[in-house]
């Protein structure tokens, strides 16, 4: 163990080994914070200018998962509508805004293809749709 951190265990090479652990937590923190602190105060920097640029109209989300319309904007408050029937105004944070996006409520359906039309997968596979009937054994 000696040996790995640089100490010789003599007086005279005492001031080396010290030396080696004070670069060996140096580099480790270089590398922590490039690797964790400062790609988190980027995304800190982003999501604070996002708060700042959303205007009265824009459509949020929520860190609770709620979408709503920003009315007003007072201070660090956002009054946001919920709701369709456009009565519940609640002040908000604006730490709470996750992000500026419009919920998605289209209804999607699954349409079952035709016998005999080509189906292409979302990773490219391409088949051909057909029906089998299957015999049940009792």
């Amino acid at each position: 163990m000696n040996l790995i951190l640089g100490f010789t265990g003599g007086a005279a090479g005492g001031g080396v080994g010290m030396f080696v652990t004070v670069a060996y937590m140096a580099v480790f923190f270089g590398i922590m914070w490039f690797l964790v602190i400062r790609p988190q105060k980027k995304r800190e920097k982003q999501v604070a200018e996002m708060q700042n640029t959303i205007k009265v109209g824009d459509h949020v989300l929520l860190q609770s998962g709620e979408y709503g319309k920003v009315v007003d904007v007072v201070n660090d408050l956002f009054v946001i509508e919920f709701g369709l029937n456009k009565s519940v105004r609640i002040p908000v944070k604006k730490a709470a805004v996750a992000a500026v996006q419009e919920p998605n409520l289209t209804v999607g359906k699954k349409v079952e293809p035709k016998v005999g039309t080509k189906v292409v997968e979302e990773d490219g596979v391409e088949y051909e749709y057909i029906e089998v009937e299957e015999e049940v054994e009792e």
